[in-house]
């Protein structure tokens, strides 16, 4: 039995994944242990082979093709200031003389190597190697056990300054003899790949990429791009190129990849490190972009397919993945999904805090080979270990790749423009990347320019797609079309085509589009993305490259630019109203907020203009407020809303809204009334003619709602009951009354529409992603499922006190959180920090609320698709 991973141990990212892990572990005392780790298949077994001082600090290892492990022993990770060890990392290999299974003889291959990160063999036994800035390769031509030649195949001019672990990392091998590489994101600074032949790779503003060349440096080509980290490159047995990529700070999970010629996957160090700009994806989220194979753990680090293994055929399919920060080994089935694979991670080995497994490597036998960091400590710290993991009862491991996949999926695809075009009409997204970076090229360009007009609109978003590609303008009339497109995703990319071509021509439409109520919810955070990315500030820095990193540069709206789009009356109030969140200074604008609101026919506008004033406590914002809700010609909606508002505001409002609740009708007026009502409980006369008449209407959910509200003991209910209680007939309006109520403290972490917070996931599309199930399970019991990007953390600080939050980042002797509140706190020297073993969302949440409240709720969030 294989021990299912939990996503409650899926650790959030905290910023450059294994960088950002170390460094946490600096701050906090090692745990010193030589147990071993705990193997979950009782049929394979595992066994330590060598440890410091024989080999300490162990990154990339892999076999020749006699068998002979070599490894790459790390000395210039950060070493400590009185570090004992050499001044540069080295190539060991471990020699097996008397075939026992560990090494007896140590030889260095290479030394002089500065910042290493992997490395591979090929079948001459020539040994490349991956560093932060260098691709290598070292030959032993007097074959004496030692490199004689070392050629720089190509060179990573990078920033001044770059961390380790966002350069060269990753290194494979194709059948057909080309180098893969990865390179991490540079955090938006300018970059320069030069090949040995002088041929050029460079950029700015990107992620992480993969790039190939021959085995002499030339030939250099970007293969795919859109990473943070990519840590580690392998090839399976059918040929598929899969990676393991570290997620950005507020983003996660980590990422399985695999990985296709012209495949983006979403990443770009342009919009910051956060991950959540409205122009990244992370999981396939906007068109163009591919999904993950699989999610993974804090700080991934090597890959390779179990059927190297001699594990046998319960591995079949499946990949294993190396989770630094998990101390653990996780096993991955993955299934067919159109031409793609995707799995989930079952635990298959378990260490404790001095396992911390980098490389996997097999031998001929099909014994797995794993080298182990040992501390949770980023420095160099002297110890390391080798695992062998292999079978009880092994079996012949899959020797080499086969070519079972129909194609090569770094290769451009087969055909002429028609076979490419039925590829773009085939709905697989993978395939659909191979065939755009083909039909970017000029020869094509026509073709797909005279697509844009298709009646096919998934040809019309692909043809948008590959024009994203290119450096070919797209004429202003095709823009002006795809930007009013009865197709939301065409609407979407259009959008992010104008904002990241910078096509200021297109002002004067985004304005129309705007007056023509073709910005709904969905788009309107893209939109004002877009026209970000059109200030002069914006377009100058990034063209130029001034010197500054992409990440750094300024993306603002023009001054007042919110303010514009209210005080335009030649734009639909729906679309108005969907401003007022991004609104900074309320009280700047109060005037024209009242005025607004005085005029306001929109229902929508109406209840967002209430969420903006309520803000604003004063006596005229009151008396609006308290004149909405007893108009009686007022849609219910509106009143409900203004209600609701008044608990923002000074004064006293009790008798005019007991009056108010007796006199109405409609039961979300009486609903909202009765929640501020209880508040008046000091009038113990009001109270009692309240509560009778409550009594009086025969509305059992409306006195419980009373009843709740004044304190009375309410029975005791079960799971069952809350779950039984939820029948789909729930009122939506009343459900969202309750979310944004102060009790339920649901618009405290989590977002809707713009409205709310950003600690929790933003929930304005969560009806069409979770099922009636799920969205009851995330009330009741918020910790039986934490996906992974949503992991709570805490910090301990210097005096003792315990914070809690989302995202935590570190530099040596500093932790950052996002608080509850969504602020950036900043911690010198904590005390401890760690992974809260519980959502940070409360429980018992639906202890403030009443069954029927907890019915409305659900029925709310259901509708939000």
């Amino acid at each position: 039995m294989i021990k299912k991973i939990s996503f409650k141990r899926l650790l959030k990212c905290v910023g450059v994944a294994v960088l950002s892990s170390m460094f946490l572990a600096a701050c906090q005392p090692e745990e010193n242990s030589t147990k071993q780790p705990e193997v979950i298949d009782r049929g394979l077994q595992i066994e330590l082979i060598a440890a410091n001082p024989d080999i300490v600090t162990p990154i990339g290892m892999a076999f020749d093709s006699d068998d002979v492990l070599y490894i790459l022993e790390s000395h210039t990770h950060s070493p400590p200031r009185d570090y004992p060890g050499p001044d540069s990392d080295r190539i060991k290999k471990a020699i097996d003389q008397d075939n026992d299974g560990s090494p007896d003889v140590w030889q260095i291959f290479a030394d002089g190597i500065i910042n290493g990160t992997n490395l591979v063999i090929d079948e001459e036994h020539t040994v490349f190697i991956t560093t932060k800035e260098y691709l290598l390769s070292f030959k032993d031509l007097d074959q004496d056990g030692r490199s004689d030649l070392v050629d720089t195949l190509v060179v990573l001019d990078p920033p001044e300054y770059i961390y380790d672990h966002a350069g060269l990392l990753g290194i494979a091998i194709s059948q057909d003899q080309w180098i893969y590489v990865s390179r991490g994101n540079l955090g938006g600074k300018v970059w320069k790949l030069t090949g040995a032949d002088s041929t050029i790779l460079e950029g700015y503003g990107g992620g992480g990429l993969v790039f190939r060349c021959r085995k002499d440096g030339s030939g250099l080509e970007t293969i795919c791009s859109g990473f943070w980290n990519p840590f580690d490159l392998r090839f399976t047995h059918d040929g598929r190129l899969l990676a393991t990529d570290n997620d950005p700070d507020s983003r996660g999970p980590n990422r399985l990849l695999e990985l296709v010629r012209g495949g983006d996957y979403g990443f770009k160090c342009l919009y910051g490190g956060s991950g959540l700009h409205p122009f990244v994806a992370w999981n396939g989220e906007l068109p163009g972009t591919l999904p993950f194979a699989a999610p993974l753990g804090e700080a991934p680090c090597a890959l390779i397919d179990a059927e190297f293994t001699n594990f046998g055929d319960e591995y079949k399919d499946h990949i294993l993945v190396n989770v630094w920060e998990e101390k653990n080994i996780v096993r991955i089935q993955l299934q067919p999904s159109g031409s793609t694979v995707v799995g989930n991670p079952e635990i298959l080995v378990q260490g404790d805090t001095s396992f911390h497994p980098v490389a996997l490597a097999t031998d001929s036998e099909g014994n797995l080979y794993i080298s182990d960091w040992v501390q949770r400590h980023y420095p160099n710290h002297g110890q390391g270990k080798i695992w062998k993991l292999s079978s009880r009862s092994p079996v012949n491991p899959q020797s080499t790749a086969s070519a079972s996949l129909p194609i090569n999926r770094m290769e451009p695809l087969p055909g002429d423009i028609d076979t490419l075009l039925e590829v773009l009409q085939s709905g697989d997204r993978f395939q659909q990347a191979m065939a755009r970076s083909q039909l970017r090229k000029d020869a094509y360009l026509q073709e797909m320019s005279r697509l844009m007009t298709s009646s096919d609109s998934g040809l019309r978003l692909q043809a948008l797609l590959v024009y994203t590609l290119t450096d070919v303008p797209l004429e202003e009339s095709k823009i002006k079309a795809l930007l009013r497109d009865h197709e939301l995703q065409i609407r979407k990319m259009a959008l992010m085509y104008v904002g990241r071509k910078m096509r200021v021509d297109l002002w004067d439409e985004l304005k129309n589009i705007l007056t023509a109520g073709l910005i709904g919810h969905e788009l309107f955070e893209i939109y004002l993305a877009t026209i970000q990315h059109l200030q002069p500030e914006f377009i100058n820095n990034h063209q130029n490259r001034t010197g500054i990193s992409a990440d750094k540069q300024k993306q603002s709206l023009p001054e007042r630019f919110i303010e514009s789009i209210l005080e335009n009356d030649q734009i639909p109030e729906p679309v108005i109203a969907l401003g007022l969140p991004y609104l900074r200074d309320l009280m700047e604008n109060r005037d024209l907020l009242l005025t607004l609101l005085r005029s306001a026919k929109d229902e929508s506008f109406k209840i967002n203009l209430i969420k903006a004033v309520r803000q604003l406590p004063d006596e005229e914002v009151a008396a609006m407020l308290l004149a909405l809700a007893k108009n009686e010609k007022e849609i219910p909606t509106v009143r409900a809303q203004a209600i609701s508002a008044l608990f923002y505001q000074r004064g006293e409002f009790c008798a005019d809204l007991k009056e108010n609740l007796i006199q109405s009708k409609e039961e979300i007026v009486l609903y909202s009334l009765i929640k501020i009502l209880v508040n008046c409980t000091d009038d113990q006369q009001l109270v009692d003619e309240v509560s009778n008449y409550l009594a009086s209407l025969n509305n059992a959910d409306l006195l419980n709602v009373w009843q709740k509200g004044l304190g009375e003991k309410t029975n005791d209910f079960s799971k069952d009951d809350w779950i039984n209680t939820v029948d789909g007939q729930g009122v939506v309006h009343k459900g969202k009354l309750v979310f944004e109520s102060i009790q339920s403290q649901c618009q405290t972490c989590h977002k809707i529409d713009g409205w709310g917070g950003i600690i929790g996931p933003d929930l304005s599309n969560v009806g069409s992603s979770k099922t009636r199930m799920q969205l009851i399970n995330s009330v009741l019991d918020p910790s039986l499922e934490i996906a992974p990007e949503w992991q709570g953390w805490y910090v301990i600080d210097q005096h003792g006190k315990k914070h809690i939050g989302r995202q935590i980042d570190v530099n040596p002797n500093r932790a950052e959180l996002m608080s509850l509140a969504g602020d950036f706190d900043n911690f010198d020297f904590p005390k401890g920090f760690g992974v809260l073993d519980e959502s940070i969302m409360p429980s018992g949440l639906q202890n403030t609320i009443t069954l029927s409240e907890f019915s409305d709720l659900i029925a709310y969030l259901e509708s939000l698709k």
